[in-house]
């Protein structure tokens, strides 16, 4: 068994039964009030989830579906009410090598279907970034990695879907039977019913022992930085994984400022790569497994160890390597809470969205001193899923990742600022990746999720 239990939050556990009481809001306020459940399912087999259904709707009660409450979206609580768990409907079905998928129960775990393909040096073409993220959890938002440019979101990769909806019905579509109902239980986060099977692409390839290198740039100014993010973006060429960091760290009376971008190719498979390799991943891994672990001074001087590491990323890594990043180096309940607020952006306004959102960001710091350091994760995207909104289906991830302050960051404060993220999303035809927080307003809502770019029930 490899080493791949490794997870950005140390701290936050998801198996606890006092955890199914929050949601990634805890990562940004610590001190957040738990909303535990009243009754909790937990179905092994697709009759389970069936029954759970109908049981709920007797009781005229709502039922919410849970894997692994990453959302920060109001998505997965459920005070005093009915959780569906996912996290015993992990099997693996069936795998095809010939004709190259897998077919899966929706609460298993990506990290761990990985893993068992290896072992017939296959994979999934899109995987999330840390072990603690199920295939029914991505496919119900979209599914970003660094691969993202060349096979898409996760869904691009989903080849069908057995779900079941609120009325207790069993139902199967694909990408040719019931293409309208395919399309849109996927990125539904849930609304339409309860994923319980998927059928997904896979890749030929050998994510843990192939070794790539990285072409780094370094910027030390961010409109250099957005000028040459959106040319990379835009014209990836050949590489095999693109990603890209920009850090504002405040620092006394001044501030950090720098950023990199990684485009990943393949390179020569031998000792010296497999060594360099080890050697820098060895390192970077070691922060990781300690981080959160450690005395709170010098868990922060590891952390800030990491942040180097991502910002002077080595120059060979393996597929798996690469894939899990920064989830195997920094711990986000280290330092600062932390919360995330991610931006589908089209290509063509990536540059003007990547300005405007550190604008808005920026405010919050110097006005209300809600945020302390100000980071973004910008990955190319290329989805057919996406085309419906753009021809070229080319989008780029916009992931802020902010420091914040939650004595100053009221929710008059963060409500604001996501108005205005949400605003600046309409103005240019962006989405909004629905697991972190977004409007309410159903209005709103059908011009930035990509759910509603598909015809509802």
């Amino acid at each position: 068994m490899r080493d791949n239990k490794y997870t950005s939050h140390e701290s936050f556990e998801h198996d606890s039964i006092d955890s199914l009481g929050y949601d990634w809001e805890r990562i940004a306020d610590p001190n957040i009030k738990s909303k535990l459940p009243f009754k909790i399912y937990l179905p092994r087999t697709t009759d389970h989830v069936v029954n759970a259904i109908k049981e709920t709707s007797k009781l005229d009660q709502e039922l919410r579906v849970r894997s692994k409450g990453h959302s920060s979206n109001d998505l997965v609580l459920n005070e005093d009410g009915a959780i569906l768990c996912t996290e015993k409907l992990n099997q693996i079905i069936n795998l095809d090598l010939e004709k190259m998928y897998i077919r899966v129960q929706s609460g298993i775990i990506l990290a761990d279907i990985d893993e068992y393909l290896a072992e017939y040096e296959v994979g999934l073409p899109i995987i999330g970034d840390h072990n603690h993220i199920t295939a029914g959890g991505f496919a119900s938002v979209g599914g970003i990695s660094p691969a993202s440019h060349r096979f898409g979101l996760f869904i691009d990769n989903v080849l069908a879907v057995e779900y079941v909806n609120w009325n207790g019905d069993i139902r199967c579509c694909d990408r040719i039977k019931n293409i309208e109902e395919f399309n849109r239980v996927l990125t539904g986060t849930g609304r339409h019913g309860v994923i319980t099977e998927l059928t997904c692409r896979i890749e030929r390839g050998n994510k843990f022992q192939t070794v790539l290198y990285n072409d780094r740039k370094l910027f030390f100014k961010s409109e250099a930085f957005i000028l040459d993010s959106q040319k990379l973006i835009s014209n990836p060429g050949d590489c095999l994984f693109e990603r890209g960091v920009w850090i504002d760290y405040p620092f006394g009376k001044t501030k950090i400022q720098i950023g990199q971008f990684s485009n990943y190719y393949k390179t020569a498979q031998n000792k010296y790569t497999r060594f360099r390799k080890t050697i820098a991943y060895g390192y970077l891994h070691m922060l990781g497994r300690w981080a959160g672990r450690l005395p709170k001074v010098i868990d922060i001087l590891v952390k800030y160890l990491g942040i180097l590491g991502i910002i002077i990323s080595p120059r060979y890594g393996s597929v798996k390597d690469i894939e899990s990043f920064t989830d195997k180096v920094l711990d986000s309940t280290v330092g600062d809470p932390t919360r995330m607020l991610i931006v589908l952006a089209p290509v063509e306004s990536y540059a003007e969205l990547f300005r405007s959102l550190y604008e808005i960001c920026l405010d919050a710091r110097k006005n209300h001193g809600a945020i302390s350091f100000i980071s973004f994760y910008v990955k190319a995207i290329k989805s057919d899923y996406l085309r419906i909104r753009n021809d070229s289906g080319k989008f780029a991830e916009l992931m802020l990742y902010l420091g914040v302050r939650p004595e100053q960051m009221t929710n008059e404060i963060l409500n604001e600022m996501v108005s205005s993220i949400d605003a600046l999303c309409i103005k240019h035809e962006a989405l909004r990746y629905m697991h972190t927080k977004t409007s309410k307003d159903r209005d709103i809502l059908q011009k930035i999720d990509p759910n509603y770019l598909y015809k509802q029930n």
